[in-house]
């Protein structure tokens, strides 16, 4: 697995490079959408892209975009889009006009993977990169690739919507199908420890 970062001000672009390097994962880097665009097409490692929002040319945003529709391939199949997190100095300001507040709520409805505002949370960045990472599917040639990311951000929310309108009753609802999904996990390794012994 492998993380893009892109940013068109150097110093910036080289810093996050190296923080991500320190958190443990292969980094490359790109000093323009245009440049990132086209590392994605010939780099079938890289599995999430950080993007500045604002850049000359082609904007965060409209990279996202055109990363969606790029065609890649493995010798198992075809790759999922890259995951994304958008980097911004921008609040989103409810009623806001500003053009590049306007690009800010258009990445939020198009369901970019996490929007970070600078100057980022280190440990925020940290945990973020951790959580896409355990989404990527590790693909050896028996294996077929299974989205973890997607599913599980869905339980992350549910749980969050849960204690945040404090429902009890749908909290232990919750719980008891978790549990009932968990239990045919566990069934299921065992099933298999028992064949492999």
């Amino acid at each position: 697995m492998k993380v893009l970062v892109v940013d068109d001000v150097g110093y910036t672009c080289h810093f996050h490079t190296r923080l991500i390097e320190q958190f443990g994962y292969s980094v490359c880097s790109a000093t323009s959408g245009f440049e990132a665009l086209k590392m994605l097409k010939s780099d079938n490692d890289i599995n999430i892209v950080i993007t500045d929002l604002m850049m000359r040319g082609m904007d965060g945003v409209d990279l996202f975009m055109e990363a969606q529709h790029l065609e890649r391939f493995t010798d198992e199949g075809p790759l999922d889009p890259p995951q994304f997190i958008l980097m911004t100095a921008l609040r989103m300001e409810k009623n806001s006009q500003d053009k590049d507040v306007m690009r800010l709520k258009l990445a939020d409805e198009l369901g970019i993977s996490k929007i970070m505002f600078k100057p980022l949370d280190q440990d925020e960045l940290k945990q973020s990169l951790h959580e896409m990472a355990m989404g990527v599917p590790q693909i050896s040639s028996s294996d077929q690739a299974i989205d973890l990311y997607t599913p599980s951000q869905s339980v992350k929310n549910v749980v969050q919507g849960i204690i945040n309108s404090r429902n009890t009753g749908a909290a232990e609802q919750f719980m008891e199908c978790l549990n009932e999904e968990v239990s045919s996990l566990k069934g299921f390794l065992s099933s298999l420890q028992t064949v492999e012994t």
